[in-house]
C-alpha cells in the first residue's frame, strides 16, 4: 500500500523588524486539575504563547494520504517571537478553568539569527516612481522620486552591513501606477538585472510612492467651494496628509522578487500652503508629517537590512583563465586575502510553461582570495577554469 505525504507551509504576518517591540495584554487558560500549581503553570504557558503569536505565527500542515483518502491531517502553529518584561496582572479560577492575565513586551526574532556571514552585499537603489504627481504640489515634494531613495542609500550605508549604490536617477517603471504588475507573470524585472549587471550589484531596491494626498482632499466631482481659500494661502481645517509607499527588492541575477511590502502613515502637515520645503529638507523633517515619514522610512531600512542579511553573498566571475579568477566585488565588501568561496555555474532551464528560470550548479570546488583591488578581487583554485568549464558570469558564493 503506497502512502503519500503532502506538506504545506504558510507564513502568517512575519514581522521583519526585530528591533521594535510592542506591549500586549493577554489571558491564558488551563483546565483545573488536582494540582493548582500545575494548572497555573499551564495557564501561564498558554498566556505567553498567545502573547508571542501577536508578533507573527508560522502555520504548517502535514497530510498523509492513502488510496486518495486523507488518513492524517495535522496542523501546527509555531512562533519565533521573543518575550520580555512579563508581568502577571491577575489570576482567577472560574468555570473549571484557571486564568492568568499577563502584560509583556513582544518582538519578533530575527529570521536568521545564527547567520555569521560578514560580507557587505552590494545593492543598487533605483529612483522611486510617483503614482500621482499632482499630490506632490503642496510643499513642492516632486523631488521625492530621488530624495526618498537617497535617504535609504545613506541610512543603509551608515549601518555598515550593506553597500548601497545611488542609482536614483534611473527609473525602473514607465508607469508607476502599474508597478510591479508591468513585470512578467513570475514577478521578474528584466531591467533590474540590467541595472545590477551595470553597477555590479547583487540586489536592486525600487519602489512607488502611492499617495501624498491630503486627508479629505476634494475630488474633481466635488464642489470646490473653498478652493479660493487655497489660492489666498489660508489653511483648511483638516491638515492630515497621507504617505503610502511600496518597496520592492529584486535579485540582480534572476530578476526574481525577494521582498514586497506597502507602508502607510499620515501626519499633520503644518507648513503653510505657500511653503515649498521639498521632500527630505530640514524644514520638511521638522513638521509632524515629516516625523511620521521618517519613522516609516526607518522601518523600510530595518526590513531591507533584515531580508538581505539572510541572503548569501554572491559575486560574478568576470574573467576565468587557468587557475585564476577575476571576481566583480569591491574592496568595500570586506573581502580579505585568504577568504574562501564556493564556485557555482549559472544556467537557465525552462519549466512546464516554458518560463525561464535561473539555476546555480555547485561545482564542488573552492577558490581562495589572493588579491583585493578597489573594484575587483583575484582568486585562485586548485584546478583550472578550463577543466571545470568555469566562465564569465558564473558566480562565487559565501553562505
Amino acid at each position: 500500500m503506497k502512502r503519500y505525504a503532502l506538506f504545506a507551509l504558510l507564513l502568517l504576518g512575519w514581522m521583519t523588524t526585530p528591533l521594535h517591540a510592542m506591549t500586549v495584554e493577554v489571558v491564558g487558560r488551563a483546565e483545573l486539575g488536582k494540582s493548582i500549581a500545575y494548572s497555573r503553570s499551564q495557564a501561564l504557558e498558554d498566556a505567553m504563547h498567545r502573547a508571542s503569536l501577536r508578533a507573527g505565527a508560522q502555520v504548517s500542515g502535514t497530510q498523509l494520504m492513502s488510496k486518495g483518502k486523507i488518513e492524517r491531517d495535522d496542523v501546527r502553529v509555531s512562533t519565533r517571537s521573543l518575550l520580555s518584561n512579563v508581568d502577571v496582572l491577575w489570576e482567577d479560577q472560574r468555570d473549571g478553568m484557571y486564568e492568568v492575565a499577563i502584560r509583556a513586551d513582544v518582538s519578533s526574532q530575527a529570521m536568521c539569527p545564527a547567520s555569521s556571514q560578514r560580507y557587505r552585499k552590494a545593492i543598487a537603489i533605483a529612483g522611486f516612481g510617483l503614482a500621482n504627481p499632482t499630490e506632490a504640489s503642496m510643499g513642492a515634494l516632486h523631488n521625492i522620486e530621488q530624495a526618498l531613495p537617497r535617504v535609504l542609500v545613506n541610512s543603509l550605508n551608515d549601518r555598515g552591513a550593506i553597500h548601497a549604490y545611488d542609482a536614483t536617477r534611473i527609473s525602473l517603471y514607465q508607469n508607476p501606477r502599474r508597478a510591479p504588475s508591468a513585470e512578467t507573470a513570475q514577478q521578474r524585472l528584466t531591467t533590474s538585472v540590467a541595472l545590477a549587471t551595470q553597477l555590479g550589484a547583487q540586489y536592486v531596491v525600487s519602489g512607488v510612492v502611492r499617495s501624498l494626498a491630503m486627508a479629505g482632499e476634494a475630488s474633481h466631482s466635488e464642489v470646490q467651494g473653498d478652493s479660493w481659500l487655497s489660492l489666498m494661502g489660508f489653511d483648511g481645517s483638516d491638515r492630515q496628509r497621507q504617505f503610502v509607499v511600496d518597496v520592492f527588492v529584486h535579485d540582480g541575477l534572476s530578476g526574481a522578487m525577494l521582498f514586497q511590502r506597502s507602508y502607510a502613515t499620515e501626519g499633520d502637515w503644518t507648513a503653510a500652503r505657500t511653503d515649498r520645503p521639498g521632500f527630505a529638507s530640514p524644514k520638511f523633517w521638522r513638521t509632524p508629517y515629516g516625523h511620521e515619514v521618517r519613522n516609516v522610512l526607518s522601518s523600510v531600512v530595518d526590513d531591507i537590512d533584515e531580508v538581505l542579511r539572510c541572503q548569501p553573498f554572491m559575486a560574478r566571475i568576470v574573467k576565468a583563465r587557468g587557475h585564476r579568477l577575476h571576481i566583480e566585488a569591491s574592496a568595500g565588501a570586506g573581502i580579505r586575502p585568504g577568504d574562501t568561496f564556493k564556485v557555482y555555474r549559472t544556467g537557465t532551464f525552462y519549466n512546464l510553461d516554458l518560463e525561464p528560470r535561473t539555476e546555480l550548479t555547485d561545482m564542488a570546488t573552492e577558490v581562495v582570495i589572493k588579491q583585493v583591488q578597489p573594484q575587483f578581487v583575484v582568486a585562485e583554485m586548485r584546478l583550472t577554469a578550463e577543466h571545470l568549464a568555469i566562465q564569465r558570469d558564473d558566480m562565487v558564493i559565501a553562505w
